[in-house]
């Protein structure tokens, strides 16, 4: 490269870049134009000549005038794309005169006439003619022949041709400033027909198999037992004994069931209670009485399906025999209750629900439940001569909670 070559990237960037400083009061009046023009002056100094290009092509929008297009054709210049940098050249001195003085005008000349002297001219061969000529993965503007030629700076370029209905092509060309005669031919060869295949004898397709029996799953069945902890308390109280607390008493019980289907099983309940309640009476501060319950009841237990979890259900029923003792009912004001508190006992039909949830663990059942208990109280009674005298006046009622465990042999 000679010397004057060598100068030419100084002398141009000195030239446009001062070209930019000196409109600077101008571009203040247009905040768009300014703003783009300050950003790709950045971007140029930072070597991101793309991106300048793009800012200074947004200023040249904004304000059509030869500054953008002269930092266009620097930033240009810098990647070597010397037609590039000539087109943009040539624009400002075609449109855009009238914003440039006469040392703008000269610099522009001189900086196309030494360009242009860099420049190859290569010939372009393409077959067929209407392909799309591409030069460095650009697509260029259509021509009206299949030979075309075409200006580039020197060095390596890849030359492709596409065509629709045909196979692409690209080969690399070399090439040196002031070459006139380097030509390149591009054939593009036709695609080839996607293959037919010989049409094959029609074999119908083997009947499907028979549908294998779906085996159904059994209901589970089998025996279980469980074990109940509960807490009473109870609603009804002997009629004579004054002022009860609302006292609680506990429960135990065991039950052995069979599960007959998925939702239903029996089972036999043995259970025993004892419930203690003392009195608020103020002469009679130690005053209490205690019931005693033994339960023997058939239920019906009901369960959703869940195989882990579940809830659960049970009603029943069956006979209770209660002994109710009184403690400490007599004091310096007589008997608490005129002597109509006495020791009695005798059997009694109940009835007993319960709603709740159960986890079964391969067979081991823990669950809770609300349980519910209804029962007569005209079997307990005591003696008054020849006369029975009922304790309680009504049906008692005793509501508590339970926790059980159990194991399950379905």
């Amino acid at each position: 490269m000679s010397r004057s070559h060598r100068r030419l990237p100084v002398a141009l960037c000195a030239a446009l870049l001062g070209l930019a400083a000196q409109l600077s009061p101008a571009l203040a009046q247009v905040e768009p134009y300014r703003q783009h023009m300050e950003n790709g002056i950045k971007l140029f100094q930072d070597r991101n000549y793309r991106a300048a290009i793009v800012e200074f092509e947004a200023a040249y929008e904004a304000k059509p005038k030869a500054s953008p297009l002269f930092n266009i054709a620097l930033a240009e210049k810098a990647q070597f794309n010397y037609p590039r940098a000539i087109a943009a050249l040539e624009r400002a001195l075609a449109q855009h005169r009238d914003t440039m003085d006469e040392g703008d005008e000269r610099t522009a000349r001189s900086a196309i006439e030494e360009m242009r002297a860099l420049l190859a001219h290569l010939t372009i061969e393409l077959s067929p003619p209407d392909a799309t000529l591409l030069i460095d993965g650009e697509e260029q503007p259509p021509a009206s022949s299949g030979a075309r030629v075409v200006e580039l700076g020197p060095g390596v370029h890849r030359i492709g041709a596409r065509a629709e209905g045909h196979v692409s092509a690209e080969q690399s060309v070399t090439v040196v400033s002031g070459e006139r005669d380097k030509r390149v031919k591009l054939t593009l060869a036709p695609e080839k027909p996607p293959a037919v295949a010989a049409p094959q004898p029609y074999t119908p397709p083997p009947p499907p198999p028979p549908p294998r029996p779906v085996p159904l799953s059994t209901a589970p069945q089998g025996y279980y037992v469980i074990g109940a902890a509960s807490l009473l308390w109870p609603l009804g109280h002997p009629r004579e004994f004054q002022l009860p607390e609302a006292n609680s008493g506990g429960a135990g019980s065991i039950r052995v069931g069979y599960r007959v289907n998925t939702p239903a099983a029996f089972d036999v309940m043995f259970q025993y209670a004892n419930i203690a309640t003392g009195s608020d009476h103020p002469s009679y501060p130690n005053a209490s009485y205690t019931l005693g319950s033994t339960r023997v009841g058939l239920n019906v237990r009901l369960m959703t399906p869940g195989q882990t979890w579940r809830f659960v259900g049970s009603i029943g029923g069956g006979l209770t025999y209660d002994d109710v003792s009184f403690d400490s009912i007599k004091g310096p004001s007589g008997d608490m209750c005129d002597e109509r508190c006495k020791h009695a006992q005798g059997v009694n039909a109940f009835v007993f629900s319960e709603v709740g949830v159960e986890l079964d663990l391969s067979g081991v059942l823990l669950g809770f439940s609300l349980d519910s208990y209804f029962q007569s109280s005209r079997g307990i009674s005591y003696k008054d001569g020849d006369d029975d005298i009922p304790l309680y006046s009504s049906v008692l009622l005793q509501l508590g909670g339970s926790l059980h465990a159990g194991y399950a042999f379905w």
